[in-house]
């Protein structure tokens, strides 16, 4: 089962997908919109757990839905975490200043990410420690940033990856279900055809039969009507000879 229900506010599609993919290696279910209005109108009508909210958007932007989410009773309570491309400390200040329970970047680390929503999930009071974590003697604020980048933007990749695998297991079973299809119509047209050769022959037969019985029953008949006009003739014939018989005895 499980342990919550997310909604991701981002106008881009492809953000939601990634995020949703690292969400639910969090096990967490997701529900994506691309408007701050969708959102407001959402929460009203349905039970979340946490927030995710860009701050660039169509219409209201990211600040002013927060402010809303924090001034309606149904969504007040909900952590809602800033998800953008913005990484700024004031940034990050004016987001903590209007309710956000913090801001994360468009290229999060996933583990990062496992750990914040653990920490929520845990307690929902607590907050989420968001401070840098320390340098080592030979790494400098631009290497950590640097490397935060570079991991976040991997776990960007291998999202996107299994994402591309998933697409192609589900293309490679499509096409199984579209051959499985064209297969059994194949068959079933072939069978259509078989039975309808088999049926043109046996009418051909049929009527090869009739036709030889009545070619048959014809040369019968004019057999009949011969012998019966060779009797015709016999008789004709008699008559003739009797004729001529009676004339040359008078």
């Amino acid at each position: 089962m499980p342990r919550g229900n997310a909604l991701i506010v981002d106008d881009s599609s492809t953000a939601r997908i990634i995020l949703a993919r690292l969400l639910e290696k969090a096990d967490l279910t997701s529900k994506g919109v691309g408007s701050a209005e969708e959102a407001l109108s959402l929460v009203q009508h349905e039970q979340f757990d946490l927030i995710f909210l860009d701050h660039l958007l169509p219409g209201m932007n990211g600040f002013e839905a927060l402010e809303k989410l924090k001034g309606q009773p149904e969504s007040r309570d909900i952590p809602v975490f800033m998800y953008t491309s913005q990484n700024a400390d004031r940034y990050l200040q004016d987001a903590k200043a209007r309710g956000a329970a913090g801001v994360i970047g468009k290229q999060v680390e996933r583990e990062q990410l496992i750990q914040m929503i653990d920490t929520i999930l845990a307690d929902g009071d607590s907050e989420p420690d968001f401070a840098a974590p320390e340098l080592s003697p030979y790494q400098t604020v631009a290497d950590q940033s640097y490397l935060r980048k570079l991991t976040g933007r991997l776990s960007t990749l291998e999202i996107a990856y299994e994402e591309a695998n998933e697409d192609i297991r589900a293309m490679k079973q499509h096409m199984a279900r579209v051959d499985a299809r064209f297969q059994e119509e194949l068959e079933s047209r072939v069978g259509k055809v078989r039975r309808l050769w088999m049926l043109t022959t046996l009418v051909f037969v049929l009527v090869a039969l009739f036709l030889g019985l009545q070619i048959n029953s014809l040369s019968e008949t004019v057999d009949g009507l011969n012998t019966q006009l060779a009797l015709i003739s016999q008789m004709i014939g008699g008559l003739m000879e009797l004729v001529g018989g009676g004339g040359d005895g008078g």
